[in-house]
């Protein structure tokens, strides 16, 4: 079974969606840390949050030592990236498994680290690639989180928007 550990940008954007059920059609054990739980809890994403408390998405505890090694990395990684980006980043490392992230700095460290990583968009390639989505859903729902701002590249939003209604 593939495994992901998920930062809160892809989490929301899988919330604001509604793609969450359909993701984990996708059959990938998601993961991610007690800090972006608390993140996700002080923005009010009780949706995200939902699959906390059933279990399909996997919290994890660092302790004071792990706590430690993130704060290095976010040392490393510099100001771009905050601290509980960065405890994804130690998470997926950690597992040796994929990150899922939309932010340009965490994508980057792990990238430099040798951690697969992608984000929102890949996900939805996903979904349509395997069929759990139509296109034309799939080009509905990126149209949707744009419109409520949510960061993700315009090139290959338009990349995608194409590839969609052509298929």
């Amino acid at each position: 079974m593939k495994v992901a550990v998920q930062d809160a940008n892809v989490l929301i954007d899988l919330e604001l969606a509604a793609l969450f059920d359909l993701w984990f059609q996708l059959g990938i054990e998601t993961h991610t840390t007690s800090l972006i739980r608390l993140e996700l809890e002080k923005g009010a994403h009780d949706q995200a949050l939902s699959y906390f408390t059933s279990g399909q998405v996997r919290e994890h505890d660092l302790s004071f030592a792990e706590l430690t090694q993130v704060a290095q990395l976010e040392r490393e990684v510099g100001s771009q990236a905050r601290f509980n980006d960065c405890s994804v980043l130690f998470l997926a490392r950690k597992l040796d498994v994929m990150l899922l992230s939309c932010d340009k700095a965490l994508r980057v460290a792990a990238q430099e680290r040798q951690i697969e990583v992608h984000g929102t968009l890949w996900i939805m390639d996903q979904l349509v690639e395997k069929k759990v989505i139509p296109p034309a859903v799939a080009a509905a729902k990126l149209e949707l989180l744009l419109s409520l701002k949510r960061y993700l590249p315009m090139v290959e939003c338009q990349t995608r928007f194409k590839k969609w209604r052509e298929m």
